[in-house]
């Protein structure tokens, strides 16, 4: 059976147009930076703080974020996706999700090796670490050569960074060793944004007038939240995250 419609007053009905009328209305969207979720805020730097972030992988097993983000120093935190064509970290789902929920910003890093293809490890890479859950940029991490030569090294690099940038709409940050990095990848990668290992009291120094942009100075941090020694790392003085920011899409 069908409803009568009921009929609306003329001059309620004038009303409402005029209110429509003057109500200004904004044809921009709410600030998205992932699909259904606001723009992540970019956190003070503290300058008094001994570390700006932590990188981590399953080494460190079982993660207790709400501890974790209890440390206000941490700013930012890198986890481990994959390795080579097949590897996926089996605590990644959980670090990444606990670790946004509690504030942190988050991204995401692939491990390189000479043992597979790029498209393969790529395509192992892009499928786990969703675009729509990082607030970084992603990381290419490479420390070590294998079986290709220097010059291989830097072709199988390029591409793996063409194919993020094809992606994620950014070109990637690279994980190095100094030693390795001015060794193998100098000065051909110096324009990213480079974390560098460099286990030391002293700042990395990059041949060819490179500039890191995070410096992991120790692989024996120790955090509340993590039972096993945790990387810690410093963004360099001169620049803060909202450089390494994934732009929205």
């Amino acid at each position: 059976m069908t409803k009568q419609a009921h009929k609306v007053p003329l001059r309620p009905l004038l009303a409402l147009v005029l209110l429509v009328l003057v109500i200004p209305v904004s044809c921009k969207g709410p600030d998205m930076r992932h699909s259904g979720a606001p723009q992540r805020e970019v956190p003070p730097r503290n300058q008094g703080a001994q570390y700006d972030g932590i990188d981590i992988s399953s080494y460190q097993g079982y993660i207790d974020w709400a501890k974790v983000s209890s440390d206000k120093d941490i700013r930012f935190v890198y986890i481990k996706a994959t390795e080579g064509a097949t590897y996926r970290s089996p605590h990644y789902a959980h670090n990444i999700t606990q670790a946004r929920r509690y504030g942190l910003l988050v991204g995401s890093y692939h491990y390189l090796t000479s043992t597979s293809s790029i498209d393969e490890q790529f395509n192992n890479f892009s499928t786990y670490a969703l675009r729509d859950v990082q607030d970084l940029l992603p990381m290419l991490d490479v420390e070590v050569r294998g079986t290709w030569s220097r010059s291989q090294l830097i072709d199988s690099v390029d591409k793996f960074c063409d194919l993020v940038k094809d992606h994620y709409g950014v070109q990637p940050m690279i994980y190095s060793t100094m030693g390795f990095y001015n060794k193998n990848l100098t000065p051909h990668f110096n324009k990213h944004k480079l974390y560098i290992g460099r286990y030391s009291n002293s700042e990395p120094e990059i041949n060819w007038e490179g500039e890191y942009t995070i410096w992991q100075y120790s692989e024996s941090g120790i955090i509340p939240g993590i039972d096993a020694y945790v990387d810690l790392c410093r963004y360099r003085k001169d620049g803060w995250i909202d450089e390494i920011l994934l732009p929205q899409e």
